[in-house]
């Protein structure tokens, strides 16, 4: 399994390989110490060097194993084997061999030792010597702390040799890893999960990989790699290399590192009452455990993987013995989440009865931690039947998460009567959910007692009523329970972030933001107990930045997420990728949209417990149509269609409206504008005016400006800078004022709102597509092709619909074949017999139609090709 590492890309360590090359070069130095743990690929690391190096004199390779170690000068016997045997014993002897030996070779020799932990005494004395006095360089791999030997630590003190220290690869490193050894691009998320599971150690990073790939758990769809499942990680590759170190301990050692994996994460103060320092030090240095720093030192495996190796390996009875010594430990700390669920697992692995209360707390506790399989162990280990129902709720939601909707309906339906607040919360919200009324009884308890009406219900059908017209009483029911002082904070602060999203789609976003701060604030708190909630609220929050324009404060919010719940990413990376491609979707960044939400589908297609892929579907389809990927907007469409949208309801008719944008734009006869009408209307009487006012842009830049006074009186209702500058837009669409639309054009652009300043300037191209000063869009085009790429944009962007890949006409062709020779404005206009202006005129269009913005790639044309090219098609 070593080889794994020693084969592994160089990933982050080139820069190291180049110190430590330039240090072997450096005649003032002896050698050089690369220093790491179990698996960090110090044997690669090693290896490069010396092939770059290129050493012109000798390499004398020893051996060092821990069966030698106990050899007295065991490394060096291959070497000395000229030496008599009785004087193999006598320290004298062995040095004056040594020293002749060295002396004999025509340039300095390099001992290179992997392992050097593992050299004898004697051995490591000889090279100390050799290397203090000049006479051989020393190349070494060592495991850190106490392992690496003293005498060569001494040799470092003294600057005679360097020291490289290993770390544990980087997120990046990780991704990029993972990609060279499949050979394919890679999910962020999977790298990030098994960047986590491995704690940055390229060994395990790579045995990891393998047996994901071959269990069926890592898989490729559309030249992408996705985690399909969650991995075994027990049975990787790498988990004979921690046997190893395990059989080479001592008994304290092994306890104490069987008990962190089955209990941790664990006090320091409470593992030092099982085994002393040493053995924590000696595992630390094993890189079997890890312990925190600051005031409250806990100590933990040194990664999920080890951890589970760890676990796997204890047998049932030394498994129970050592649960009854930890529970006998006293504590001063609550235990860590984590712990809970762990010291769960291994009671019930025990066959210990556990308290109902406990399995009930502790199924709870994993749901909201996305853990489906240890909830739902948990819940079908309750045979009380005080708890049953609240259990098969539990159940039902494990199921739910883990992508089993009928088999959690089922437990749902089968769930008794239940009394309290949480527990029908629960029930209702999972129904809302599963798109089908919780059952009644589930919710007979006394309404005092409940808050059921005013709680579940309310969260559950507030935005399904909002959409379908009845936004009062949808936005009352959530007030009276946001403004409650008597609602538990877990139930209140999804209402705020229901009120504050609903609030942004009515375009009302100073207040809705406000309210969206108080909600996300308090995320944490909420979504203790509270399965996919934390989730939920981060979607709401997600839009109401997206509606803000909020693109920087967007991009924090979810690389924070992606960074500290690695373990969640599995069921919550497609809603992630979505939020990015939405939010770049809506600044006009149409290939980047496109990219994420390509992943958003895939992702979501195999885990979306929050039922976001129809609109994924949606957007993808809208954004594929506007770079032109006809065909793969078609098959986004069609999947649309066959799907029952239900989140977030808020955006159910802009959903809509993105697909039959799609459509519109696809159709052969470019028919459909009028469809979106409708949706807007639909979205005014619900009192939706953003949502009104996106879906009246959508049906403009689509062409259709039938609707750009309607736009401009849904835009006024909107709050926010934008929207000004977007009713401007709209009036100016109306009156088709050129001049008004370039400047609301370098407005925009001014402001950052790149999408906008694009669409004016294409209105203004559309209003000036016959007009004989249209040599002033120009200027315009050039300033916000050069801005839109400073952006990050498309520089051939086409979001509104206009000339681009139509077939050019007669003349023009004309026009085209002069340019392309190298003939001057002037010389054309002679050669048709028109003036320079009609020739500027031609010009502008052959731009517009061939998708270019220079004179010089006119010039790289060649001969006239008017045909439109066929789209790519995935």
């Amino acid at each position: 399994m070593e080889s794994l590492a020693e084969t592994a890309p160089l990933i982050e360590r080139s820069a190291l390989v180049k110190d430590l090359v330039r240090c072997l070069r450096d005649d003032t130095r002896s050698g050089a110490l690369v220093i790491g743990g179990a698996g960090t690929g110090k044997t690669a690391v090693l290896k490069t060097a010396i092939r770059e190096l290129g050493l012109p004199g000798h390499v004398i390779r020893l051996t060092a194993t821990p069966a030698l170690s106990a050899v007295p000068f065991g490394a060096l016997a291959p070497y000395l084997s000229r030496l008599p045997d009785r004087e193999l014993d006598s320290y004298a002897a062995v040095v004056e061999a040594m020293a002749a030996s060295l002396k004999s070779e025509a340039d300095r020799p390099l001992f290179v030792v992997d392992d050097a932990h593992f050299l004898d005494h004697g051995t490591v004395g000889q090279l100390a010597q050799a290397a203090a006095t000049g006479a051989a360089g020393i190349l070494a791999t060592c495991r850190p702390g106490p392992m690496i030997p003293e005498e060569f630590l001494a040799l470092w003190d003294d600057g005679i040799i360097a020291k490289f220290d290993l770390a544990p690869l980087s997120r990046t490193g990780t991704h990029q890893l993972c990609e060279q050894v499949l050979k394919a691009d890679v999910s962020p998320w999977v790298s990030a999960l098994f960047h986590d599971a491995a704690g940055g150690n390229p060994l395990m990073l790579m045995s990891l990989i393998q047996h994901a790939r071959a269990s069926g758990a890592l898989g490729c769809r559309h030249g992408v790699w996705f985690l399909l499942a969650t991995p075994d990680m027990a049975q990787v590759p790498a988990a004979d290399v921690v046997d190893r170190q395990l059989r080479s301990m001592t008994p304290e050692e092994k306890t104490a590192a069987t008990i962190v994996a089955l209990a941790g994460p664990l006090s320091l103060s409470q593992i030092l009452r099982i085994s002393g320092p040493k053995a924590v030090d000696a595992l630390d240095t094993a890189g079997l455990i890890a312990v925190s720093t600051g005031h409250g030192r806990f100590v933990r495996p040194a990664s999920p993987i080890v951890g589970e190796i760890i676990r796997n390996r204890v047998p049932a009875g030394r498994s129970s013995a050592l649960r009854s010594s930890v529970l006998s430990l006293p504590s001063a700390h609550a235990a860590l989440p984590g712990a809970v669920l762990n010291r769960l697992r291994w009671s019930l692995d025990c066959g210990v009865e556990i308290p109902p209360v406990q399995l009930l707390q502790a199924a709870t506790a994993a749901n909201a931690a996305l853990d489906p399989s240890t909830a739902a162990r948990a819940a079908n280990a309750i045979r009380d039947t005080k708890f049953l129902s609240e259990a098969r709720i539990q159940l039902a939601y494990a199921h739910f998460i883990a992508g089993r909707p009928q088999a959690a309906a089922a437990c749902l339906e089968s769930a008794q009567p239940v009394q309290g607040t949480r527990p029908s919360y629960l029930a209702a919200l999972l129904a809302a959910r599963l798109g089908s009324p919780a059952p009644a009884r589930l919710l007979s308890a006394p309404a005092e007692q409940l808050l059921d009406g005013a709680a579940a219900a309310a969260l559950a059908g507030a935005l399904d009523r909002a959409s379908d017209g009845r936004p009062t009483g949808a936005g009352t029911g959530l007030r009276e329970l946001v403004d409650r002082a008597d609602v538990p904070p877990d139930i209140r602060i999804p209402a705020v972030s229901l009120v504050s999203e609903l609030l942004t789609a009515q375009g009302r976003l100073r207040t809705g933001l406000q309210l969206d701060g108080e909600a996300w604030n308090g995320a944490r708190i909420a979504s203790r107990e509270l399965p996919l909630v934390y989730e939920d609220l981060l979607v709401r929050h997600c839009l109401n930045l997206i509606r803000a324009g909020d693109g920087d404060g967007l991009g924090r919010v979810l690389d924070d997420y992606a960074a500290h719940e690695p373990g969640r990413l599995l069921y919550s990376g497609g809603m992630l990728h979505l939020m990015r491609g939405y939010a770049r979707l809506r600044q006009g960044r149409m290939r980047e949209s496109l990219a994420e939400l390509r992943l958003a589908v895939e992702e979501l297609t195999i885990a979306d417990p929050l039922r976001l892929l129809p609109f994924a579907y949606a957007v993808a389809a809208y954004t594929a149509a506007g770079v032109g990927r006809d065909r793969e907007a078609t098959q986004h469409s069609v999947a649309y269609r066959r799907l029952q949208y239900r989140e977030p309801r808020t955006l159910r008719l802009l959903a809509e409206a993105y697909c039959r944008a799609a459509e519109w734009g696809t159709a052969p006869d470019g028919s459909g504008g009028n469809a979106l009408t409708p949706l807007a209307d639909e979205a005014l009487h619900a009192g939706l005016r953003g949502v009104e006012t996106d879906i009246r842009r959508l049906a403009i830049r689509g062409g259709d400006i039938s609707g750009a006074e309607d736009l401009a009186l849904s835009s006024s209702a909107v709050d926010g800078p934008e929207a000004r500058l977007l009713e401007s837009y709209a009036r100016a669409v109306a009156a088709s004022d050129a001049v008004d639309l370039i400047g609301i054009s370098d407005d925009a652009l001014g402001g950052g709102h790149g999408l906008l300043a694009l669409e004016a300037a294409q209105q203004a191209e559309r209003v000036l597509a016959d007009d004989p000063e249209r040599w002033r869009l120009t200027a315009v085009q050039r300033r916000v092709h050069h801005r839109l790429v400073e952006a990050g944009m498309s520089a051939q962007l086409e979001i509104v619909h206009s000339d681009h890949g139509a077939a050019l006409t007669a003349r023009e062709s004309e026009v085209l074949d002069l340019v392309s020779g190298g003939a001057t404005n002037a010389a054309i206009a002679a050669a048709l017999c028109v003036s320079q202006r009609t020739v500027e005129g031609h010009l502008s269009r052959i731009f517009s139609k061939l998708g270019v913005g220079r004179r010089a790639d006119l010039l790289d044309l060649g001969p006239l090709n008017s045909g439109q090219p066929e789209p790519w098609a995935p």
